[in-house]
């Protein structure tokens, strides 16, 4: 630590004056020290939960779909230009969507092969996820589900 040498504090002012604004100096400098501790340890607290929440949101979901559902969906969304407008690599759309919902596809390109070879339908996904929205709305059009209200607690 740096020892203050009074001779070396040159204001202009008297020597008590120089003691005063030395005195007040060191005592703003040191709480100058202490906001930046306690800013330091409020960053990496606050660092350390948004790890956790990014952490907690990448393991909270979680895609329970076969592999080959997945690379319908990226394949249907490259087609329909939902991703940068079609204008993405389907390799890299599917490295994508298996980090946010963890999970694996080995070989996007096998598993298009063998949803192409399909007898039939070759988009079983898409086909049943058409067939279940249009049947949720049939029945809430019908009053079978109705939207919850959830009231908000006023603050």
């Amino acid at each position: 630590m740096y020892v203050w040498n009074l001779s070396e504090y040159k204001t202009g002012y008297p020597i008590r004056r120089k003691k005063n604004a030395l005195k007040y100096t060191i005592k703003a400098i040191s709480l100058i020290d202490i906001e930046l501790r306690i800013l330091q340890w409020q960053i990496q607290n606050n660092s350390n939960k948004g790890n956790q929440k990014e952490k907690k949101s990448e393991q909270d979901l979680h895609w329970t779909g076969t592999a080959a559902d997945l690379v319908e969906f990226a394949y249907g969304a490259l087609e329909t230009k939902k991703f940068e407008n079609g204008e993405i690599d389907v390799n890299l759309l599917i490295e994508i969507l298996c980090k946010l919902f963890s999970f694996e596809v080995k070989d996007c390109y096998d598993t298009f092969r063998a949803i192409r070879r399909r007898v039939g339908s070759r988009t079983l996904f898409l086909d049943e996820m058409i067939e279940k929205l249009n049947e949720r709305m049939d029945n809430m059009d019908n009053g079978i589900f109705k939207k919850k209200k959830i009231r908000r607690k006023d603050k």
